[in-house]
């Protein structure tokens, strides 16, 4: 493993913000932190990289123990949701700035921003400035950047955060690309779980400063380990039926199936997504979100079933799972 985590803590006051926290990332691998906001995310960033010094715990990059190593040699590259240009330097001044601060002749500096203005497609822009950049452009320059510093791990923090969806949408599948084209491990902080299942091999959900679970994508999805991570993962959000026998059940939208002889529904509310709809019922066990074809009728009376199979099983007063489904 690249980079390694051993029972990182980090307090604040008496407070934990970090926690017990236990991670490796392989090469090659991009690890996304995916959680709400105040979890602990960008505070594990922060430590990694050596802004902030951890409490307790050992960090190790590359075989070698950095918990105490300056953040200017760990050879971190690092990019921020602010973007953290210099206004009054063009793009090609920003990118050579790293440059000149590690010596590195002008010539070098010259061959090296003009490689990587190429590999950007950020040639034309090299003498503007930040400010008449769009936004995927400085997000561009950002990343380049840190592409410059030649980095051991990449750290990426609500990268494109301040992107339209659109954006985001069409920078996703280059930034990947990038970040994972020398074999670095990337850890990829974001509280939007489209973005990390778009963007990760694994996802640790984070919660109150520990992580809650580990695992890939279709791992979260299919066998969340709580209700906490059942409730985070998936859009529209699954549903929670309340507690029976010390056992709460929940179910996925799209498993809800219509039937003649079911649980017993009243239609609140309609979105037309294209090809699905959602429906917002209401039933005797509580509301209910249904995912159905986008061309379903609304039938006169409305009554769901679905399969024992797909119920996911959770203690009522832990939260954590008593049971996997069978398929």
């Amino acid at each position: 493993m690249s980079l390694i985590l051993e029972n990182i803590g980090r307090r604040v006051g008496r407070n934990w913000i970090v926690r017990h926290l236990q991670l490796e990332v392989a090469e090659g691998e991009c690890l996304a932190l995916l959680g709400p906001s105040g979890c602990g995310k960008s505070s594990t960033l922060r430590l990694i990289a050596g802004l902030d010094q951890a409490d307790e715990g050992t960090i190790f990059i590359k075989g070698k123990d950095v918990t105490t190593v300056s953040p200017v040699d760990r050879r971190i590259g690092m990019v921020f949701q602010s973007y953290a240009l210099f206004p009054h330097l063009t793009v090609a001044e920003n990118l050579a700035l790293g440059l000149r601060v590690r010596k590195f002749s002008a010539t070098d500096q010259q061959k090296r921003v003009a490689s990587i203005l190429n590999l950007m497609q950020l040639e034309d822009h090299a003498r503007q400035r930040p400010a008449q950049l769009s936004g995927g452009q400085r997000q561009r320059v950002a990343l380049a950047r840190a592409l410059l510093r030649d980095p051991l791990v990449y750290l990426l923090d609500e990268p494109m955060s301040n992107l339209d969806a659109q954006l985001r949408e069409d920078l996703r599948p280059e930034l990947r690309r990038l970040i994972l084209k020398d074999g670095q491990p990337v850890v990829y902080v974001t509280h939007d779980q489209h973005e990390a299942m778009a963007m990760a091999h694994r996802i640790g959900v984070m919660r109150d400063g520990q992580l809650e679970q580990v695992g890939s994508p279709q791992e979260l999805y299919h066998q969340p380990t709580s209700t906490f991570v059942a409730s985070f993962i998936g859009r529209p959000q699954i549903n929670l039926l309340p507690a029976e026998s010390g056992i709460i059940k929940a179910i996925r939208p799209e498993d809800l199936k219509l039937s003649s002889q079911g649980l017993p529904c009243r239609l609140i509310h309609r979105e037309w997504l294209g090809t699905s709809q959602l429906w917002l019922l209401e039933s005797p066990r509580g509301q209910l979100r249904m995912l159905t074809a986008g061309d379903t009728s609304i039938p006169a009376n409305i009554q769901l079933e679905w399969s024992t199979k797909k119920e996911h099983l959770f203690d009522a007063n832990s939260g954590l799972r008593s049971k996997y489904p069978t398929s």
